[in-house]
């Protein structure tokens, strides 16, 4: 019996254009080579245009990461389809100082939240990268791993092969790094705090360094967070040990330019055979065949626009379908192809094929709030994009000579900050402890060189002859829980995103907590030196929120949160029983030829930006794949 869920609106107007970006003449991969016994095909399977092994729903961070190791030995045939464009379409995605470009462009899905109920029911725009490499081509550039004590409960919980010792030679061996004086370039900025451990790293495809221009403001927070914060001043923080400080280390080469999974997985693969990418071809359904005798239905292909046509396209895997759609939209998929809670599958009028009630559910995030103070322009980059000609200026320092603040992001210095288990109790945040959340970070502290968020607060908007900094706390800890949920039947409708911020009581604790170490932190002399006016330069949310008026404080953290841009969990990899949607080799419970590989089946939220996560999870999927369809070239 056939059981296939392609349902896909009007397609109306297609302006993008889909390319086959292999530059390769020679026999199409999509000829599906002899790699293996399929299942056999059934009667009423559809009429299927094209044959690959393996078929990726996602060209993001995860799915080029797939593309390569799948394709790497030569034995798999592989397709990889990416709803965005090439990102090259935005040329700032590539540089630091371009970043501050990328919200709203043709590469950013343009997400909104539902409104928030604890946050005064606010809608919160979600950037996501939108294109081939995903949000590894849009995000601020920080590259981290956090704490061993992570993924060894990741493996605790069900998880076996997760823990820190199995996934740490993955983290090693999908990047390089090279030293902050690598160039002649790079040595003439402040070479302090770039330090790093080699043996930390390995030779794989993605690329580390570090920011080049530094302002003195910047290292001074680095020195005022530790004392202020106690948080050590350390010379790595991707070792398993995920708490310190120190700059950061950001996915750029040492020309200073964006290393995004497009510009290191995918361009390291572009030219084999065996591999078929196509950007601007969104996946509408995957296809189903129900074996004979009740057993499991089978994900036997996918629907996608071919968008330069209009014309919709149907591709076989004979092994597997891949999902790696990212938080938002791989359980999305998931549901609009018939795989879901019931309730909400028939809600949109989906028959379900599977039910599982955790598919979109558990959403687990970090988010930020910041103080934000008026500073002497050297301390600050605001003066940058204070007008066209600042801006034109310092893209001709950086595209002339790598020289210039355009050199840097607005920030990538975190410190991460570990409360122990007597500050938590004392401060009533016992339901921390309570969740497993000790032995590793609970806050991190964030520095920016500008006013950020962008947006004015109730307190004060940001004034173009002034130049600013902002200190930033992001809870590594949130017991919060979102979902995603559909707003209709069809991928061409945006899911509903329920973000639920600030819903558990313990996070306003800690919120408030760590808000006043960030005054802390402002008013260390370090800092302060570079701060205009009264309260060490603060002007949001300034003297207007008392130190010790909690509930002023909480008011404040709730109108200025925005996320981290670090959802994860809505295909959480657990037992079945306890909550799941993939067993620990990300395969669907329920589901034959079906996984989920990407921040969707992360178990708990690692303590750090989750871009490096997302790159282990992806290499140790394909490690996956590859073992148990006898792979033997890698």
């Amino acid at each position: 019996m056939l059981l296939n869920m392609f349902r896909s609106s009007s397609i109306g107007t297609l302006v993008s254009v889909a390319l086959l970006l292999s530059t390769s003449t020679a026999t199409p991969a999509w000829k599906r080579q002899n790699s293996g016994t399929p299942p056999p095909a059934q009667a009423q399977d559809p009429s299927f245009e094209e044959e690959y092994d393996f078929v990726i729903a996602g060209g993001g961070t995860a799915g080029l990461v797939l593309a390569n190791r799948l394709t790497e030995s030569g034995k798999f045939s592989v397709l990889c389809l990416e709803a965005g464009p090439n990102p090259e379409v935005v040329h700032a995605y590539q540089t630091p100082g371009g970043n501050q470009f990328l919200k709203g462009s043709l590469i950013d899905w343009g997400f909104l939240t539902q409104p928030q109920e604890h946050l005064g029911n606010r809608t919160l725009q979600y950037l996501r990268g939108r294109g081939l490499g995903g949000s590894s081509a849009i995000n601020g550039l920080y590259y981290g791993r956090g704490s061993a004590s992570v993924y060894d409960n990741w493996a605790a919980l069900g998880n076996p092969g997760w823990g820190w010792d199995d996934v740490y030679p993955l983290f090693k061996n999908s990047t390089k790094i090279k030293a902050a004086n690598s160039t002649p370039e790079l040595a003439a900025f402040s070479q302090q705090y770039k330090t790093f451990d080699a043996d930390a790293y390995g030779g794989g495809p993605l690329e580390l360094s570090f920011q080049g221009y530094v302002t003195d403001s910047t290292n001074s927070f680095v020195l005022a967070t530790s004392e202020a914060a106690n948080i050590p001043i350390v010379n790595d923080l991707n070792t398993g040990n995920g708490v310190g400080i120190k700059l950061g280390t950001g996915t750029m080469n040492n020309r200073l330019r964006r290393s995004s999974s497009y510009d290191s997985f995918y361009q390291q693969a572009r030219n084999r055979t065996n591999l078929r990418v196509l950007h601007s071809a969104p996946v509408t359904g995957i296809a189903f065949s129900q074996s004979q005798n009740g057993t499991a239905p089978r994900a036997i292909g996918v629907s996608y626009i071919e968008q330069a046509t209009g014309f919709v396209r149907q591709a076989r895997a004979w092994k597997e379908v891949i999902v790696s759609l990212g938080a938002f939209q791989s359980p999305q998929l998931l549901m609009t192809s018939g795989i879901g809670p019931r309730a909400e599958l028939e809600r949109v009028g989906i028959t379900p094929i599977l039910v599982n009630e955790n598919i979109g559910q558990h959403l687990d995030d970090h988010s930020v709030f910041s103080i934000m103070a008026r500073v002497k322009p050297s301390a600050s980059t605001t003066t940058m994009s204070s007008s066209p000609d600042n801006l034109q200026a310092a893209q001709e320092a950086f595209f002339t000579n790598l020289t210039g603040p355009y050199t840097a992001p607005s920030g990538i210095t975190n410190g991460f900050q570990s409360l122990s288990n007597e500050e938590l109790q004392a401060i009533g945040a016992q339901a921390v402890i309570d969740a497993g959340y000790t032995n590793r970070a609970h806050v991190e502290y964030l520095f920016e060189t500008v006013w950020y968020p962008w947006i004015p607060t109730p307190y004060y908007a940001a004034l173009p002859n002034e130049s600013y900094i902002s200190v930033t706390a992001s809870s590594m800890v949130q017991l919060s829980r979102g979902n995603i949920t559909l707003r209709a039947n069809s991928m061409s409708d945006q899911p509903l995103i329920n973000s639920n911020y600030y819903a558990h009581e313990t996070d306003a604790i800690i919120g408030v907590h760590s808000f006043k170490y960030l005054r802390e932190i402002l008013r260390h002399p370090a800092l302060a030196q570079y701060t205009i006016g009264p309260n060490a330069g603060e002007v949001s949310p300034g003297p207007a929120v008392g130190d010790n008026d909690d509930a002023a404080i909480l008011e404040y953290i709730k109108a200025n949160t925005i996320p981290n841009w670090h959802a994860s969990g809505t295909n959480r990899m657990m037992p079945l029983e306890d909550g799941g949607v993939v067993d620990p080799t990300l395969k669907v419970y329920g589901v034959d030829g079906l996984r989920v590989v990407d921040c969707s089946i992360l178990p708990v939220l690692p303590d750090v930006n989750i871009l490096g996560p997302v790159y282990m999870v992806a290499e140790k999927g394909a490690e996956m794949i590859r073992a148990e369809w006898g792979d033997e070239g890698y």
